[in-house]
């Protein structure tokens, strides 16, 4: 009973995310290539299902679809990975990725038909299945057997190489939003990294299985249970991580080009009109950044973002983010973040402020978009979270009378 209900969980939670993803009203681009991703590894659970449950007719026809979608996810990941974090358009360039697995699965079943009856049960029976009695194989099954071959080639080296640049891109990705925002609250990809380990994982579990044969997971229906299950959870993870994903390159390339138009071509005032007092006297860029931070503690702002500051500062966001870079030796992010922490730490430090005053309340003073992003990053520079500091403070107070 259960075995049937296992070997189809994988294709269940495919048509479960494809049908959240489809009603999903904030849908984006990104979002709508993963619908596609899920399909394409929809029917191949389908084909999966099939040779597992011993459909031999239905798997001899999606043997060769089996081929194509199981050679086409890994490179659809990774460009489903380019549209997260490089590409603000689909480059019809890349479709050279599904080449590979196009040509393979042309191979395949060109063979097929050239096969007899007799020996298409050769290959599936014998190959496959791994029976006995089906020896000496013809030249045709030989052909076959090559695919197998090549199809584990370029799948291993495929995953390798989609996993690593994937990688790359996320990296790369990352670095640009912490140059540009103060507040990385669900800007950054660094979900997505587990989310791209979650289908490597799925993918040895493939590699093992296509290494033993899937005939003694066959024999063994509890390592079909675990097998599946396992694809069952990755594709769940690897779903729910593109649907939680709101921020992608889009959004970035659409705050740069407002940073862009707010610029001052044509005598319009913008906040960079406005006048400062004090920084005036400061001569150096970095001079000028250092008191827009530290006395007019631009850092409150939660939603503080370079290209305010390069604003402020009148000059350009590249001459801006050099200088936090090259000078001061960090990102604009953890710049921000930094001042605020240190902040956060003298409310907490102080008697009067600790007291009256939360947690949530102290994030949002010290410029904090959530109390959350306020653990997170409090804990990053201190080691310890803002809640035990504050208790540990108040310990220490108390104990000094």
């Amino acid at each position: 009973m259960l075995y049937p209900i296992f070997s189809i969980l994988p294709a269940v939670v495919c048509v479960f995310w494809i049908f959240l993803l489809l009603v999903d009203k904030q849908k984006n681009r990104s979002k709508k290539f993963f619908i596609l991703l899920l399909i394409f590894i929809l029917v191949n659970f389908i084909a999966h299902a099939a040779f597992f449950n011993h459909k031999y007719e239905l798997y001899t026809v999606l043997d060769s679809i089996w081929v194509f979608t199981s050679l086409l996810i890994f490179p659809l990941y990774y460009y489903y990975l380019r549209i997260l974090t490089t590409d603000t358009a689909i480059q019809y360039k890349w479709f050279w990725l599904a080449l590979p697995s196009f040509l393979l699965a042309i191979y395949s079943a060109v063979i097929y038909l050239l096969m007899t009856p007799a020996e298409v049960e050769s290959f599936i029976q014998g190959i496959m299945y791994q029976k006995s009695g089906y020896e000496p194989y013809s030249r045709l099954v030989r052909l076959q057997i090559l695919r197998e071959y090549l199809f584990k080639i370029l799948f291993s080296v495929q995953v390798i190489l989609s996993v690593y640049f994937g990688f790359r891109l996320i990296n790369k990705y990352n670095k640009k939003v912490k140059t540009f925002y103060s507040n990385l609250g669900g800007k950054d990809l660094t979900p997505l990294k587990w989310a791209v380990v979650a289908l490597l994982l799925a993918s040895l579990v493939s590699v093992v299985a296509n290494s033993i044969g899937n005939s003694y997971f066959i024999a063994r229906p509890q390592l079909i249970y675990i097998s599946f299950a396992i694809y069952s959870v990755c594709i769940f993870f690897s779903a729910y991580v593109s649907y939680m994903q709101r921020f992608t390159i889009e959004h970035f390339s659409q705050n740069v080009k407002e940073y862009e138009s707010s610029k001052v071509f044509t005598g319009k005032k913008t906040v960079a009109h406005y006048y400062i007092p004090g920084m005036d006297n400061q001569k150096s860029l970095r001079d000028r950044l250092i008191y827009l931070l530290e006395k007019i503690e631009i850092f409150k702002n939660p939603e503080l973002k370079i290209s305010d500051v390069s604003l402020l500062l009148k000059t350009n966001r590249t001459y801006v983010s050099k200088v936090v870079n090259e000078e001061l030796n960090t990102n604009f992010c953890d710049l921000v973040n930094s001042y605020r922490v240190n902040y956060a730490e003298e409310l907490l430090c102080s008697p009067e402020q600790a007291s009256s005053l939360s947690i949530a309340e102290i994030a949002e003073m010290s410029g904090f978009s959530s109390e959350s992003s306020f653990y997170r990053v409090f804990k990053n520079k201190k080691g310890i979270s803002p809640g035990i500091y504050k208790q540990h403070r108040c310990n220490v107070l108390a104990v000094n009378g």
